[in-house]
């Protein structure tokens, strides 16, 4: 028997099972085999190292499944390809989730362009804010005369813009006002820069520029009076623009907007790609031991940054068993921040160790019911045929079951190579009551 501190290890493990923080290096597992082969360098990675022409995706998946650990994988490799990679976070500093439209990431794409490729020589997009500083000028709360500022107050006032629009409301409205009068010139001026800076960086040994817009699936899905979605709005009525960007681009999107009746005209007009589930169960509900053997490597290396040793013996010291850690695997759906989220709602459960079946039964409860409360009435006869066909419908009721993690994404690659995908329901929602009746309904 090891000798701990409870309280202790129990602080250390639940901080390594942070639901929010991408993973470090030494605790990232590869889950191409049990996603359908799904690799972040094929998939998205080969399109831009391949191609002689800018190129612009759109990545998808649900929240949670690990987008962002994949995206900066792809930037860590491409660097080492010697690209120059420019990666953000959008929500972080530039978009309000709630309230955003095309001007807002047209403004974040250029601000950080700008701020991080510094070119010597006049700046095009430098150029195109002072011809027009006279109307945006209010929005950087600034009364200084443009000539007066310096390079580094210059740029920095596409900062102050966009944290002013994000942060006030009637800014946000204003500021978009006066950019969509000049989108076409902003975008000309842009492209303008990012053909200096290819020269600039080419002079540096590096292949090209490679812009990464993470988080742009957070934004809220909100209809006009005509009930025209956000969505539509940036992506398919303003995709010259969006694509016109002549540098390689990522854009992250909901699933749902992905996974919709749009899907054929979105693929004309950009290559796209989801991530899929890490397949901890088979079409037909059964384990799928490869997956699940995954996931418990996931867990184990998670516990072996708290104490190598008590990773090795994880199944006695820190879980009651074997079976008690396989529950919450399973129970997880495949998906990575839900599995975490259960672990550490557990350890909630738990005043000394090891986590016990009860207390992993208490999780799984709070998850079920996180779901019986998200769960209107008339989604239940919906999701039952889902889970009895695999499949969903292209229609608003199917999105929200997506967004909502009601509903998961699966792909598998049979023996011949054929792709494919299918759906389920989230394995905490097939212990419901109400969902078992319906199952078991003639009708």
């Amino acid at each position: 028997m090891f000798q701990y501190d409870d309280e202790y290890i129990l602080t250390e493990v639940y901080s390594a099972f942070e639901p929010f923080r991408p993973p470090d290096k030494d605790t990232y597992v590869d889950f191409e085999s049990v996603r359908g082969r799904w690799n972040v360098s094929r998939e998205l990675g080969r399109r831009i190292t391949r191609s002689k022409m800018a190129t612009c995706q759109l990545f998808s998946g649900h929240r949670g499944v690990g987008k962002t650990t994949e995206l900066l994988r792809l930037k860590e490799e491409l660097e080492g390809k010697k690209y120059h990679v420019v990666y953000f976070a959008a929500d972080e500093q530039d978009i309000e989730p709630q309230d955003t439209e095309y001007a807002d990431i047209l403004l974040s794409c250029t601000r950080h362009l700008v701020q991080e490729i510094v070119i010597d020589g006049q700046n095009p997009v430098v150029r195109w804010l002072n011809d027009r500083w006279g109307e945006f000028k209010e929005f950087a709360l600034s009364d200084i005369e443009f000539d007066k500022l310096t390079l580094q107050q210059k740029l920095g006032a596409f900062g102050q813009i966009n944290a002013n629009v994000r942060a006030v409301p009637q800014i946000r409205g204003q500021v978009r006002s006066e950019m969509n009068k000049h989108t076409v010139s902003l975008v000309q001026a842009l492209n303008e820069f990012i053909e200096m800076a290819q020269t600039k960086l080419k002079g540096e040994g590096k292949k090209g520029i490679v812009v990464v817009a993470d988080n742009l699936d957070r934004i809220v899905e909100v209809r006009d009076e005509k009930g025209r979605s956000n969505h539509d709005q940036i992506y398919l009525d303003r995709s010259e623009q969006m694509s016109g960007i002549n540098c390689h681009v990522i854009y992250t999107v909901p699933i749902s907007f992905l996974c919709s009746d749009r899907a054929t005209q979105i693929g004309n007009l950009y290559d796209r790609d989801v991530l899929p589930m890490v397949m901890v169960r088979n079409e037909d509900g059964s384990r799928n031991e490869a997956g699940m053997e995954k996931f418990r490597e996931l867990v184990k290396r998670r516990v072996r940054k708290v104490d190598p040793q008590l990773a090795e013996v994880m199944d006695t010291e820190i879980f009651e068993s074997a079976e008690v850690l396989d529950r919450l695997c399973y129970m997880s759906g495949g998906h990575l921040r839900i599995l975490m989220q259960m672990v550490q709602k557990a350890i909630d459960w738990t005043d000394t160790l090891p986590i016990s079946q009860q207390a992993v039964h208490s999780a799984i409860s709070e998850m079920r019911k996180t779901y019986i409360d998200t769960i209107q009435a008339d989604w239940w006869e919906a999701l039952a045929r889902v889970h009895q066909t695999k499949q969903i419908k292209k229609d608003d009721l199917h999105h929200l079951f997506l967004l909502n993690r009601c509903v998961l994404e699966y792909r598998e690659m049979g023996e011949d190579g054929e792709l494919k995908d299918w759906y389920d329901v989230h394995p905490t929602i097939e212990q419901i009551d109400k969902f078992k009746k319906i199952l078991a309904s003639p009708d």
